[in-house]
């Protein structure tokens, strides 16, 4: 995880991605920020090139998401289908 006033950045320029990817996904905003600032990380630890951090930490969560979501989907339903 990286530091709070770090995060907070994060959390700032990215809002509206955040928000965007919690309507798509139907997922509280909280979870998405927490996804998002953790997937952040992860991937800025390795980056050498740090340009598209935001986007490749979008898609990362985006496909976090779906797989929570399909998991939450199944044990919804009847019998797991």
């Amino acid at each position: 995880m990286l530091n709070d006033s770090m995060d907070s950045q994060i959390l700032t320029q990215e809002q509206l991605t955040i928000e965007l990817l919690a309507g798509e996904m139907h997922t509280a905003i909280a979870k998405v920020q927490e996804i998002f600032v953790t997937e952040y990380a992860n991937l800025a630890a390795n980056a050498r090139i740090k340009s598209f951090l935001f986007l490749l930490t979008s898609n990362r969560v985006r496909i976090i998401l779906g797989e929570l979501n399909t998991r939450n989907d199944c044990a919804k339903s009847p019998l797991g289908t």
